[in-house]
């Protein structure tokens, strides 16, 4: 994935290290790719990038050249404070956003990132203290690794570029693989590698030749306010989403929005000026006749945007899942490894893709349900929520092997507790919301950044700082079954939420006991027509029934998690392996889920073990 990376060697220590540029040449996965570096003996950082968002050359420096800043993303409602900053005496030669921030650092110091609008890395080195500051955007949508071996520093978007450095030892996180196979995801700063740590959502790492700190200075907290009428809030959103949507809108850049028959990238074309939806690509993928893609089609037409449709064939994950985890560091499992070449396939017509980075989550009450706000206290409500494990502790003594269990076992819960404590609000039903919006939110949604970056830019609405000031202060119960979300959807486009939404085939606009009875119809429907072995054409993929039908996809999860070469033996106790498999393939469970997170890991291990 593009970003900023480099290496910064210890006060005193060897300054042999491993080049830039192979670590440069680590991240350049197409020609299109351009590069910024500078070179000093003191350390070097360059930017890969794709030379849309902020094309300009760097690094920028300021007057005197004591600080120097790199940056990978893209910042919102900046121009009036740069205005500011010149009549504060700041003398600008660029005017774009990383000399922007270049010079609000010097003006307000480090706390200049609170106030940053936008998705974002920044690297800024001061040459006087030889000290380095790395701040990420409130949801760390450009995810950011580093490390310190054999007294460097190295810090970059992938893993694969701190490999560079040959010394490297590469030691599994057992902590982290517990969590993966648990939560479908590391928890908290950790990866799959002992040495190496992710840069959490909303914060400030600095390096001063010794010791790296770090320090939060963001985190996504509910704090109801029960002043505000759910009529109210409805306005507020409305207003500020389309003055979100608006500011992204504004530049010069060929535009699409990811669109699904869900309500999230559907309020993104709500917002946007009627006048402008027809220079909008609404790009869909999947079947033509499942119902996500036809709902899809529905709003691009009512919009009056362009539909762009891509297929999803079987064979397209199988021929990309080796490249879908080497791209995300095995982040993804490779059921998204349609991503990348789906948007590279576009990138000749669009330079920018607008997705609704969890809008169901933020307004829909997705986690924050009945049963949730309904435990008695916070020991009842950690219960319930463990009980979404991919694969349980039960579980785990049969997945693991007798060796390896003892080195996972209770780790996963252990982590859970320990991310949940730091969620902490004004009820429950916010604390876990707050959760999971700090954990597998911010988790989920830079996969997708990861792997759509690769080929063209992203841009978040959804996650606009106002907006998001608005939605923190709704109660729980305004959230719960989407409740504030319709009457949201249903202010800002009537003939939007008259179109179907998937998970419920009922409009927006229906009665609520509709809308719920739909819900539990398709979710019944689904189990009758998977008990008769009738195809289900409601996803734009079908995971359960390719793993049951298709000869290929059979063949290869056999073969890549049976073969007698599987790195995966040494932690998979194959005889379970096999009774996943064969329970699927027999029609007996679903374990679509289960078997893609043990591909992935056995791919992760084989890209891995490379040199």
């Amino acid at each position: 994935m593009p970003g900023v990376l480099g290496i910064i060697p210890s006060r005193g220590s060897s300054r042999t290290a491993p080049t830039i540029e192979n670590m440069i040449n680590s991240l350049k996965h197409s020609k299109e790719y351009k590069v910024d570096q500078y070179k000093k003996e003191s350390f070097a950082i360059a930017r890969v990038h794709l030379g849309i968002f902020n094309p300009e050359p760097q690094p920028i420096f300021n007057e005197d050249k004591s600080l120097c800043i790199f940056m990978d993303g893209k910042i919102y409602g900046y121009k009036e404070k740069i205005l500011e900053l010149k009549q504060a005496g700041h003398k600008f030669k660029v005017n774009n956003e990383p000399e922007f921030c270049l010079h609000s650092y010097e003006e307000y110091g480090k706390k200049f990132v609170k106030e940053l609008n936008g998705i974002f890395l920044i690297v800024i080195y001061d040459f006087k203290e030889e000290s380095l500051l790395i701040a990420n955007d409130r949801y760390g949508l450009i995810p950011h690794y580093y490390a310190v071996n054999n007294n460097r520093f190295l810090f970059a978007p992938e893993i694969k570029a701190i490999f560079q450095d040959k010394t490297f030892k590469k030691e599994l996180n057992d902590e982290a693989i517990a969590n993966f196979f648990a939560f479908m995801e590391p928890l908290g700063d950790k990866t799959f590698l002992k040495k190496v740590k992710i840069l959490p959502p909303g914060s400030i790492l600095i390096y001063e030749g010794k010791e790296i700190k770090t320090e939060r200075y963001w985190n996504f907290r509910y704090n109801s306010d029960y002043s505000i009428t759910e009529e109210d809030f409805a306005n507020r959103l409305v207003e500020t989403f389309k003055r979100a949507v608006k500011i992204r809108i504004e530049d010069n850049y060929r535009y699409c929005v990811s669109l699904s028959g869900g309500l999230d990238s559907r309020s993104i074309i709500a917002a946007i000026d009627s006048k402008k939806r027809k220079d909008i690509y609404a790009f869909t993928f999947g079947p033509l006749d499942s119902d996500e893609v036809k709902i899809a089609k529905k709003v691009a037409e009512k919009s009056g945007t362009h539909f762009l449709h891509r297929d999803i064939p079987p064979n397209m994950i199988i021929d990309n899942a080796e490249e879908n985890v080497w791209l995300s560091e095995g982040k993804a499992n490779i059921g998204n490894s349609f991503i990348y070449p789906l948007h590279k396939s576009i990138r000749d017509i669009v330079d920018v893709v607008f997705d609704g980075y969890e809008l169901g989550v933020l307004l829909g009450g997705q986690y924050s349900t009945r049963k949730v706000s309904g435990c008695r206290n916070r020991k009842a409500l950690i219960n319930r929520l463990i009980k979404r494990r991919i694969f349980s502790e039960e579980k785990f003594k049969e997945l693991f092997t007798v060796s390896y269990y003892p080195k996972v076992k209770e780790r996963a819960l252990e982590s859970f507790e320990k991310e949940f404590d730091k969620a902490k609000s004004d009820s429950l039903g916010n604390e876990c919301d707050n959760f999971f919006l700090s954990t597998y939110t911010s988790f989920s949604a830079p996969i997708g950044e990861v792997l759509t970056r690769d080929a063209i830019e992203v841009s978040f609405p959804t996650i606009d700082n106002d907006f998001i000031d608005i939605i923190l202060k709704i109660p729980a119960k305004f959230r719960l079954n989407h409740r504030i979300y319709r009457k949201f959807l249903k202010k800002l486009s009537p003939e939007l939420a008259k179109i179907p939404y998937n998970k419920t085939m009922v409009p927006v606009d229906a009665p609520l006991f509709l809308w719920k009875a739909g819900m539990v119809y398709q979710i019944g429907n689904e189990r009758i027509k998977k008990l008769m072995r009738r195809p289900i054409k409601r996803s734009y993929v079908n995971f359960d029934e390719w793993l049951r039908v298709n000869k290929r996809w059979k063949d290869y999860f056999r073969d890549l998690l049976s073969s007698k070469d599987a790195l995966s033996r040494e932690y998979f106790n194959q005889k379970y392996i096999e009774k996943l498999i064969r329970e699927h393939e027999q029609n007996k469970k679903d374990n679509s889920q289960k078997l893609l997170y043990l591909a992935t890991f056995e791919l992760f291990l084989r890209k891995f073990q490379e040199k």
